[in-house]
């Protein structure tokens, strides 16, 4: 299984697009085969978790590689302060319920 973890900060005053954004990209991520979670967070100062796994590498790639995704991460210089902090690992151990 592979899991992606990332922390988005947002461009002050994109912050709830950004949201919405990321919201659209989960929905449709259900329907990705070989997705099985993808989890978005916000704090305060418009700081975003996401938490995404996938049955294994190729089904990564072919996230990363949809469209809507694709689409999303060429809105990141209007959406975010910075780079995004983005780490791809192999589970080793967990549960999603």
């Amino acid at each position: 299984m592979t899991m992606v973890v990332a922390i988005l900060q947002a461009r002050p005053g994109q912050e709830d697009v950004l949201e919405a954004a990321l919201r659209e990209v989960a929905e449709r991520s259900r329907e990705e085969q070989g997705a099985v979670a993808y989890t978005v967070g916000r704090q305060e100062g418009g700081r975003f978790l996401v938490s995404e796994r996938y049955a294994d590498r190729a089904a990564c790639d072919a996230h990363f590689a949809a469209s809507y995704v694709t689409g999303l991460l060429a809105r990141f210089p209007e959406l975010l302060a910075g780079e995004p902090q983005v780490e791809f690992t192999d589970v080793v151990t967990g549960f999603v319920r």
